[in-house]
């Protein structure tokens, strides 16, 4: 017979386990987009919020993102000189190197059997996904304890001529995936970049499945 706090172990690692991702056509329809075979990609980082290590998935008490890199750089500088200016060059550069690319490449797998491709920089394109991250929980990993990170996005379907024309508006919540960066026979994802490029892998996945499943009908 199982012990109690046994099965309370097993339940908790089970809802840990689960994506709480939720996604919802907020306004317009996804009808304009069929019969399109390419699609324009824009991300936008110009409004986040980070979220609270305490209660990670609430926005409410969340602070501006410029001042969390703020105290972030200074707390790591004032630990080792140098230290909190390469976490923020790592900050920027990972959105480029890693989450935009973990993003578009599931995607794409998702849109493949519409035969739709996504990238960016298609300027022809008749309409744009403008991708904006509007809440990050970056999650920490320190061996003993860890919390899973998470990101919120808004993607609004806009005419590439005109992005004050917009054909569709979706909202996902509490995006995540756990990340699993490997070294030799186990798995960390101590850095943040490896946590929120999981966390994009997962949004490109959610949304991919929910545009196809939109533009098919």
């Amino acid at each position: 017979m199982k012990r109690p706090g046994i099965l309370l172990l097993m339940t908790v690692l089970m809802i840990s386990s689960v994506n709480l991702a939720a996604q919802k056509l907020t306004s317009g329809s996804l009808n304009e987009l069929k019969g399109e075979k390419t699609l324009n990609v824009m991300f936008d980082y110009s409004n986040i919020t980070i979220g609270n290590a305490a209660n990670p998935l609430a926005t409410s008490n969340g602070i501006p993102e410029k001042d969390y890199v703020g105290k972030k750089t200074s707390d790591l500088n004032a630990k080792k000189p140098g230290d909190g200016d390469r976490w923020a060059k790592a900050w920027q550069d990972d959105r480029t190197n890693l989450f935009q690319p973990a993003l578009l490449q599931a995607l794409n797998e998702k849109l493949e059997k519409q035969g739709v491709v996504a990238k960016e920089n298609v300027s022809d394109a008749r309409y744009t996904l403008l991708m904006k991250t509007v809440f990050v929980n970056p999650g920490f990993n320190i061996g003993i304890s860890k919390n899973e990170a998470h990101i919120n996005l808004v993607i609004d379907i806009v005419e590439t001529a005109d992005h004050s024309k917009v054909a569709a508006s979706v909202e996902m919540k509490n995006v995540f995936k756990k990340a699993q960066v490997t070294y030799g026979d186990m798995t960390f994802d101590f850095a943040v970049g490896q946590r929120l490029q999981a966390c994009y892998e997962q949004a490109g996945i959610s949304f991919g499945k929910f545009l196809s499943k939109g533009i098919s009908k």
